[in-house]
Order: structure tokens, then C-alpha cells, then sequence
């Protein structure tokens, strides 16, 4: 009985222990997804109830009727279950044109693509699908019809890259500063609106406030021109970093704020120059006395637009105020990046718009706006490191020009290689300016002053310009006179490729930098521009005036009018020299009808021995010219003198 009760035990044991052995079942998952659904469209499919649903991954084989009286539509519902980006193709028509359009549920038109021409097929590349859209695959005119292959893949969105539709203000994709986003111009009418934001607005009290304690205001950009300038580097250091606090560097995120630079020392009181009338040291670097200050003008913001190259897309980049106002507008080449710098927005919009779109290419009935289907581009907005010292985009005309300050400077980029900057130096009293500008990796710059039309239909003339240097060198104007406005440029120069002159030249890494010094006009320095006997400077017998031959080929006149005198006037003219340039002392006599007559020389070319001329001068307006007599040399640093006294 033992034994047989053991037996049964061992028994039940084993057969627990087979149960735990039996897999459990599995149950059936069903078909499983290797591939796109092979789908047909049934018609009729003219409405949207009686749309195919496409919900996975799907190849489409459908036919368009070709119908004189209307166009044949064929709609299909993309409803993925969960929020996707599908790609979207259609095949083209045999010998017709077929267009894509997409709709919401409402049946308004969100996005139409028609950019290829007939037998070619239509791409929408990321058309986002939070919930469900309409498609609709349609003739682009009546009486076209045939066969055609509609495929739509979906995929996860990402962070960071474009959902379409986005070709307005209210469906722009918001952009934090610092971030890079990827997106497509799809086709032809694809337009991509970003919306940046920028620190809060400031108020009207808040920028006095700021100002007076050389910090920017809260939440606001560092102050602009007209405001309290930060610490000028001496100007003898062209290339010199600009002091920036530890909120000058952008913020990563909207929410972010900036900084902007330390405020300046005061100059002494009642500090004179130290030689009267000399740009330079000391004198240089002291600004003149322009009475009170002006009003605070209303912050500015720096921004950095850089775009990636698409092949055959040639970009068209404009940033809109929050009003849809164009504040800049720039198309660039086809096929090549975009790097825009310094692009000026006021600090008191909250928002501002940067919209990418593909430039027209071609002429006539060939015109047509540039896009790509198959590549993407990256766009990435950030602020501008150099604060309120940046140069404020854009300022390719006179009317846009950046301010500049009597003992400060700013910072600029070339770029693209057709980029011109202007600036507008404004002075409530006649000074003498001094004008330098860094040189700069790469680039070979040209500075200008430039006088605005003096009259409808006239064009600017160009009254100085300065391009000595080379690659990399800098450029200066000495000595320019300024009462009011005045205007300068600066731009790549032109040189010789292949036989034709060019400019291609730039720089969107490394700034330069313009920087400008003012000392009063006093009488006793040239008055730049002086290189015309029209525009010769008044001299006064018996008084030194002092001038430079810069930049090389600088002529200077001075102008003495004897025409009351009776009789005969004894005159001695003297001129001392300086190192480097040989120069050389002419008289001339003012003709009536405008021209010169050359009348005495002094030119023996001693290097900086001082040339004389005596002349016994009949009543009239005589002409003295100082240049280099070789017509070769030129030396910014050193000043000739020049005086003309009555007697022997």
C-alpha cells in the first residue's frame, strides 16, 4: 500500500511538471507589414466622402478622365492614425500636366503644387498630418487626362525640420534663435515662414535708464547708435575685439536675453588736443564736444542668417516685422550658401518673420522660381555677438546708411560678394573726421565718401576713395571735412578674372571694422576733399594749414584770392616736406572760364626738404596744388605744412 501511495505522488509531480513544460499560446497578430499597400482608385471619387483612405504606406494605381467641359478630380483621405510627415508623388500624365492639391477637412486649400511641365510628375516631400488631410490628384487643365501612379509614404516627425503647409504668418514654424531647422522648397510656389523671437520689448523709460547706467535695458538688445557707445578700443587698433559683457553672447532659446558692452570712460574735462588740428594719438582718440546729447533712439538687434546651398535653388531670404513689413530682402546665387550678417531689426518687435523662398531664374515665358523636391536646405538664426558696434543690414543705399558716432565704431561683414555697406556720420558742428577701416582675411576693401544726388534724376558722386591696400590691408581718409551729414562706403574692389573686372570677394566669418574719429575744424588742417581746384580750400595769408597726401595719387588745392588788390602782390609760398613722399609745391592762376594756368614750380623732390616759390602776383584767384611730385607715394601718418605770407 506504501509503495503504490509514493507511486501516485511521484505521479502527480510529474504530471505538474509537464504542464509548466507546454508553451503558452500565442496569439495571432495577424498579416504582417512588408511593404506599401498596393491600392487602385475607385471612382466615383470627385467629393470628399467618397475619398480613398490611405493610412499606410501605399502605391496608388489610378487614371484621370480627359474631359473637355471640367477637370476630372480623384480624392484620397490621408489619415495615418497618429501625427506623420508624407511624402507624397504623383507620376505624370501621358502628353498632359498633372498638379497635387491638399486640403483640411473644411475643403479649403491649404497647399497646390504644379511645377513640372507636361508628362513630368509633382513631389510634395513633407506635408504634415497631424490627424487626417484631403488629396487631390487633378488634370492642370480641361481635356487632359491618363493613367498615372500616386505614392505616399509617411514617416515620424522629427525635431527640428519643417512641416508643411507653412507659407504664411499664422502656420509659422517658430524658430529659437541658435537652432538649425531643415526643410525643402518644394516646388515652385513653396514658401517657408519661420517666426523668431526676440527678447521683450523695451519701454520708452526704460532706455534713458539703461543707457545713463550702460546696461541694456531688461530683456532688451544692447543700445544702438545715438546711445551711450561702449568702451572704444584706440583707434590705432583697428582689429581690436570689441569688450562684451557676460550677456553678450546670444541666447540659445527666445526666452534668452542680451547683453551689450561696458559703457565708455569720460573724457577729461575741457580736454584740448594737444597739437592743434593733428588726427592723431591723443588728438584722435578725443571727440569733439557736440554740446548736449541727442534723444535715445530706439534699440536695434544684430541678427546672423545662415542658409546651406541647394543645387539649382537660387535663394531669396527676407525678414518681416510682426506687421509683415519687409525690413530685408536679399536673393543670392543659384547653387551657392547664404551667410547675411548683421541684419538690423528694432529691439522693440517681439517677433519678427524670416521667410525662404527660391528666386526667379530665366526671362520671358522661361521665368520661373527656383526649387529642389530631392534636397534639403538648413536654416539657422542667431544674434550677432558685436551688440550695438554692429553694422545694421540693410545698408546698400544712402538712405539705409548705419549711424556712426564722432569716437566710435562698428562692425561689418562683406558677404554676399555684391554686399555694400554704407554709414552716415552726422556732426552738429563743422569737424575734421578720420576714417579707418581694418583689413580683413580674404577681402580687398575699397572705402568711399559718397555725396547723395544733388537733385532729381542725378546720380551720388563718389568724393574720395581710398584703396591703397591690398589683400587684407586696411584703408583710411584723413582729414574729411563734415557739417551735417555725411556719407561713407564700404564695398569689395574690383579685379581682373578671365579678362573681366569682378567683384568676388567675401568674408561672413571675420568682420571689419570702420572706426571714426572727429576733432574740430579749426582752420588749421586741409579740409578733405580738396582734389578739384573747384573744391579748393580758402587759405589766409600768414597761417599755416597742415594736410597729408593719402591715399596715394591725393591732390590738394588751396585757393588764394588777390583779385582786390590794385597792384602787384608779392607772395612766398612755403611748403614743408615729410617722409617717404617727395612732394611738390604748384601755383596756378584762375582763369574766367574755370581753368588753370600753371604759372611756377617747386618741385626738386628732396624728400621731406621744404619747397619755396616767390611770385609777384597780379590782382585775381591764384591756385596752390601740393602732391606727391612722382605721383606715386602716399603716407596717412606724417603732415606736410604749407604756408602763404605777403612779401618777399
Amino acid at each position: 500500500m506504501r509503495r503504490w501511495g509514493w507511486v501516485c505522488v511521484l505521479g502527480l509531480l510529474g504530471t505538474a511538471s509537464c504542464k509548466k513544460d507546454v508553451p503558452a499560446e500565442t496569439p495571432d497578430a495577424g498579416a504582417v507589414e512588408t511593404g506599401p499597400s498596393a491600392l487602385t482608385e475607385k471612382e466615383p471619387n470627385e467629393r470628399p466622402d467618397q475619398a480613398l483612405a490611405i493610412t499606410r504606406d501605399s502605391v496608388v494605381t489610378g487614371g484621370l478622365a480627359a474631359e473637355p467641359n471640367k477637370l476630372d478630380e480623384d480624392w484620397y483621405r490621408l489619415a495615418p492614425g497618429t501625427p506623420r510627415i508624407a511624402d507624397v508623388t504623383v507620376t505624370g500624365l501621358p502628353g498632359g500636366d498633372v498638379k497635387l492639391d491638399v486640403y483640411d477637412q473644411d475643403r479649403n486649400r491649404l497647399v497646390g503644387v504644379n511645377s513640372e511641365g507636361e508628362g513630368k510628375g509633382e513631389r510634395l516631400p513633407n506635408l504634415y498630418v497631424e490627424k487626417e488631410r484631403w488629396l487631390v490628384v487633378s488634370p492642370a487643365r480641361k481635356g487632359m487626362g491618363g493613367a498615372y501612379t500616386l505614392e505616399v509614404k509617411y514617416r515620424q516627425p522629427n525635431d527640428g525640420e519643417e512641416r508643411e503647409p507653412n507659407d504664411r504668418a499664422v502656420d509659422a514654424a517658430a524658430l529659437p534663435l541658435g537652432q538649425t531647422v531643415t526643410a525643402f522648397l518644394g516646388h515652385s510656389g513653396d514658401e517657408d515662414w519661420y517666426r523668431v523671437e526676440l527678447a521683450g520689448p523695451v519701454t520708452p523709460e526704460e532706455v534713458p535708464a539703461a543707457q545713463d547706467s550702460g546696461a541694456p535695458a531688461p530683456g532688451t538688445a544692447p543700445a544702438a547708435p545715438g546711445s551711450t557707445p561702449a568702451a572704444i578700443p584706440p583707434p590705432s587698433v583697428p582689429d581690436e575685439t570689441p569688450v562684451i559683457d557676460d550677456n553678450g553672447a546670444p541666447s540659445p532659446t527666445p526666452e534668452g536675453t542680451f547683453g551689450g558692452g561696458e559703457p565708455p570712460a569720460p573724457p577729461p574735462e575741457n580736454a584740448t588736443p594737444t597739437a592743434p588740428g593733428e588726427l592723431g594719438g591723443a588728438v584722435a582718440a578725443q571727440a569733439v564736444d557736440a554740446g548736449p546729447p541727442p534723444e535715445p533712439e530706439v534699440p536695434s538687434v544684430a541678427l546672423k542668417i545662415e542658409l546651406s546651398a541647394v543645387e539649382g535653388v537660387r535663394p531669396e531670404v527676407s525678414v518681416l516685422s510682426a506687421a509683415e513689413a519687409p525690413l530685408f530682402t536679399l536673393q543670392g546665387k543659384e547653387g551657392e550658401p547664404l551667410a547675411l550678417r548683421n541684419i538690423g531689426v528694432r529691439a522693440t518687435d517681439r517677433v519678427v518673420y524670416v521667410v525662404v523662398k527660391g528666386g526667379w531664374t530665366g526671362t520671358g515665358k522661361a521665368q520661373r522660381r527656383t526649387y529642389n523636391a530631392q534636397v534639403p536646405y538648413t536654416l539657422t538664426v542667431s544674434q550677432e555677438e558685436a551688440g550695438a558696434h554692429a553694422e545694421l543690414e540693410p545698408n546698400d543705399e544712402l538712405l539705409k546708411a548705419t549711424p556712426l558716432t564722432g569716437a566710435g565704431y562698428r562692425e561689418g561683414f562683406l558677404s554676399p560678394k555684391s554686399d555694400v555697406d554704407n554709414y552716415v556720420l552726422t556732426a552738429r558742428e563743422p569737424v575734421l573726421a578720420k576714417v579707418e577701416l581694418s583689413g580683413v582675411d580674404r577681402l580687398d576693401l575699397t572705402l568711399s565718401m559718397v555725396e547723395p544726388p544733388q537733385g532729381d534724376g542725378l546720380k551720388e558722386t563718389v568724393l574720395l576713395k581710398a584703396n591703397d591696400g591690398a589683400l587684407k590691408e586696411p584703408e583710411r581718409l584723413n582729414n574729411v571735412a563734415c557739417s551735417g551729414t555725411c556719407y561713407f562706403r564700404v564695398e569689395g574692389s574690383f579685379r581682373k578674372v578671365n579678362g573681366k573686372f569682378v567683384k568676388d570677394f567675401e568674408n561672413a566669418d571675420q568682420p571689419y571694422r570702420i572706426s571714426v574719429t572727429t576733432v574740430p575744424d579749426d582752420g588749421s588742417q586741409e579740409r578733405e576733399p580738396n582734389n578739384t581746384s573747384d573744391r579748393a580750400q580758402d587759405l589766409t595769408l600768414g597761417k599755416a594749414v597742415r594736410g597729408t597726401v593719402y591715399p596715394a595719387k591725393d591732390v590738394d588745392y588751396y585757393r588764394v584770392d588777390l583779385s582786390d588788390r590794385p597792384v602787384r602782390t608779392a607772395i612766398t609760398a612755403t611748403l614743408l616736406g615729410i617722409l617717404k613722399v617727395d612732394v611738390g609745391l604748384y601755383l596756378h592762376r584762375l582763369q574766367p572760364d574755370g581753368k588753370l594756368t600753371l604759372v611756377q614750380t617747386s618741385d626738386r623732390a628732396k624728400g621731406d626738404q621744404p619747397e619755396t616759390i616767390r611770385y609777384s602776383a597780379e590782382p585775381g584767384v591764384y591756385v596752390f596744388e601740393v602732391r606727391d611730385a612722382k605721383n606715386r607715394e602716399a603716407n596717412f601718418q606724417d603732415s606736410y605744412q604749407l604756408t602763404v605770407e605777403e612779401g618777399e
